[in-house]
């Protein structure tokens, strides 16, 4: 009986000794954390869910009120999302080192549009000397004109099926592109007991860079891209040959049409470019595309500047917007690239701050941050099928024939019959 009894008693205090132990060992591990954590400025929750509240960096500001992400997205690691960012389902981001609260509106590939985004295709290397690669290289505009190829006797009226580039009014709504004439000759023929039409007429929706016009081009044809690498535009083809409607594939090869060759360019060299011409310039050569970017410059015409409500001299220099403001401001062309892309950043945000010049802002800043901010690269290219993303957006949705029975804007010049059918202009263009 001794015996047990001086066993219980050794038992006892074994167990006891474990449980102080015990209660030691938790105090000194629940301190390494908490100093670890504070030595690395980071706090833990005893939940085993991480959330934005739950673990907080230091000049990193991720918050779930700030960040919208779904597990689509496809984001290597918080490095990469920069604080105040609003990134759909659907938008690939880049790999970034730095993270600031200017990379919210400038990561070059999210979109401020709330579309989604274009399913990304894989294009095959150019080499010059292969069949249809040609050299050219590319300037930048955006001057808020009426597309030339939205004039009907711009595009092939034979077509199957008939095809003609969208344009939007001042408030960046779609208008027709063509109407019926004012001056149309409809009157009622008493032999043959019907209203017949003397002479059919088409009148152009005329643009916002003549005197009176009401088109301009749709917003949503600035620059977006797809990946570090790839990106979509629009441009301004040449006139010696029809390009509108047709795409091209453009590859930059590190060059400058002046052969000036800065980190710009260099840092350019590789990407891809897929375009869609929707515009064409007599001062465009062969070869070169006039690529449309919201800070671009306006060019030789301007209707731009008055449709968003800023003075003219905010949108930079008539050739070159933006970037050659910067560059006279700064007064060196030999900066680091970063420097002219900040400059222009700024003016980005500032000319298109309002909520509803979100496309322009996104086309703005992906000249900063894909573009690299470079002053007239140089390229190879050649002519390709157009992906999805372009057939979607640039046919009107409005003109899907060549013919059609619109009325002009202003009404017509003469009476038109009772009887006479025709579509009205509707509010929504206005």
């Amino acid at each position: 009986m001794k015996y047990k009894y001086w066993c219980l008693f050794f038992a006892s205090l074994l167990i006891f000794a474990c449980n102080n132990s015990s209660s030691s060992d938790n105090g000194n591990s629940n301190g390494s954390l908490e100093s670890s954590s504070s030595s690395n400025e980071y706090s833990y929750s005893s939940s085993s869910e991480y959330s934005s509240s739950s673990i907080s960096e230091p000049n990193t500001d991720i918050s779930s009120s700030s960040i919208i992400l779904s597990s689509s997205s496809p984001i290597s690691s918080p490095s990469e999302v920069s604080s105040s960012s609003e990134i759909s389902s659907s938008s690939p981001v880049s790999s970034s080192s730095d993270i600031s609260s200017s990379a919210a509106l400038s990561s070059a590939v999210v979109s401020s549009s709330s579309e989604a985004q274009p399913e990304i295709t894989n294009w095959p290397t150019l080499k010059k000397g292969d069949p249809g690669v040609i050299e050219g290289w590319g300037s930048r505009y955006w001057d808020g004109c009426k597309p030339h190829c939205a004039l009907r006797n711009n595009v092939d009226t034979n077509a199957t099926p008939f095809k003609i580039c969208r344009n939007c009014n001042k408030n960046n709504k779609e208008i027709p592109t063509f109407t019926l004439s004012p001056d149309i000759v409809v009157r009622y023929d008493q032999w043959a007991n019907k209203i017949v039409e003397d002479w059919v007429g088409y009148k152009e929706t005329v643009s916002s860079c003549e005197q009176g016009g009401i088109s301009y081009v749709c917003w949503d044809m600035a620059p977006i891209a797809l990946t570090d690498s790839l990106a979509y535009a629009f441009v301004a083809g040449t006139l010696k040959k029809p390009v509108c409607g047709h795409c091209f594939q453009v590859q930059f090869d590190g060059g400058n049409h002046g052969n000036d060759i800065k980190e710009a360019h260099r840092k350019l060299k590789g990407k891809t470019l897929i375009v869609m011409a929707t515009n064409t310039g007599g001062d465009v050569e062969e070869g070169q595309f006039d690529i449309m970017v919201p800070g671009g410059g306006p060019g030789m015409f301007d209707s731009f500047a008055e449709q968003i409500g800023v003075p003219k001299n905010q949108l930079g220099e008539g050739f070159g917007g933006f970037l050659t403001t910067c560059q006279r401001e700064i007064n060196d062309y030999n900066k680091p690239a970063e420097v002219y892309q900040e400059c222009v950043r700024k003016k980005c945000n500032a000319v298109f701050s309002k909520p509803e010049h979100k496309d322009l802002l996104r086309g703005c800043l992906w000249f900063t941050d894909w573009f690299m901010a470079a002053d007239n690269p140089t390229f190879i290219s050649k002519e390709v099928d157009c992906p999805k993303y372009f057939t979607d957006k640039y046919p009107s949705t409005i003109n899907k024939s060549k013919d059609n029975k619109i009325e002009p804007f202003a009404g017509f010049n003469k009476p038109i019959p009772d009887g006479y059918e025709t579509q009205k202009w509707k509010s929504e263009w206005k």
